[in-house]
């Protein structure tokens, strides 16, 4: 992972510690929309964030990963920031019209948004330097 913490999608935050044994990961993918108001709702808490760029979803839109290091006790506090700043929208995509004599594009809606969360218990964690 060398020169990784140069790469411009590479952003790790590092709010003070309290002290609390991190024991939990959590992988939140977000809208890079909400990113701005997640990361400081989290950092807000006292969470360690790392951001990472990411695309996918069904539009294939590009999307922010937080990696977010806790302490058991704290997943509700990540959860509920997440629900507070991650927001639901609606976006179009252009679908075929069927039966039409020629390519015309039907706009249909497609919900967007939110986090998609996924925790993993943390066998070892260690800071270095």
């Amino acid at each position: 992972m060398e020169g990784m913490s140069n790469h411009p999608s590479f952003k790790p935050t590092n709010p003070p510690s309290t002290g609390e044994k991190i024991d939990r990961l959590m992988f939140a993918i977000i809208q890079t929309q909400d990113m701005d108001k997640a990361m400081r709702a989290l950092n807000k808490l006292g969470f360690s964030v790392t951001q990472i760029s990411t695309t996918g979803g069904f539009l294939g839109q590009n999307n922010t990963t937080l990696l977010i290091g806790y302490p058991e006790s704290k997943e509700v506090l990540a959860i509920e920031a997440l629900q507070k700043n991650c927001r639901r929208r609606v976006e179009y995509a252009a679908t075929p019209l069927e039966g039409a004599p020629f390519h015309m594009p039907l706009a249909t809606p497609i919900p967007v948004g939110g986090a998609t969360v996924f925790t993993f218990d943390i066998e070892h964690y260690e800071e270095i330097g």
